[in-house]
């Protein structure tokens, strides 16, 4: 009886393993993660690269280079559609931009995320707003 017990616990530890390692390998959709980097701050936190080089319009309108770091950063909620602005999603091999754009109020950004190892990430964003 013993043997029996032994080689269902081994059967269940390896069916659990496997089941990890398959998880651990899939390749998580934009659709999803995005969904849960609107929701969940940590994670958010988790998929930005630090320091976050972006680029914003300075007060003279130049498009200048800015660093965020990890203590400056505020958390982004890129899926509440506004009635200010219209969103659109641009897919283009492991890049997805979220384009954000202005009804009459100057609203000009796009966010750019990249996949890395089956993963996404926030790369950077670029603000040409008025």
């Amino acid at each position: 009886m013993k043997k029996i017990a032994l080689i269902v616990a081994l059967i269940i530890t390896s069916h659990c393993i496997n089941a990890q390692a398959k998880s651990a390998n899939a390749e998580e959709t934009f659709t999803t993660f995005f969904k849960k980097f609107n929701e969940d701050k940590n994670f958010q936190m988790s998929r930005v690269v630090f320091p976050l080089a972006v680029k914003m319009n300075n007060d003279d309108f130049e498009l200048v280079d800015f660093t965020i770091t990890k203590e400056k950063y505020k958390t982004l909620k890129l899926n509440a559609q506004g009635t200010s602005y219209k969103q659109n999603t641009v897919t283009k091999n492991n890049t997805v931009t979220i384009q954000q754009r202005g009804k009459d109020n100057g609203i000009f950004i796009d966010y750019v995320f990249e996949k890395r190892k089956g993963l996404w990430f926030l790369k950077t964003w670029i603000d040409e707003s008025t």
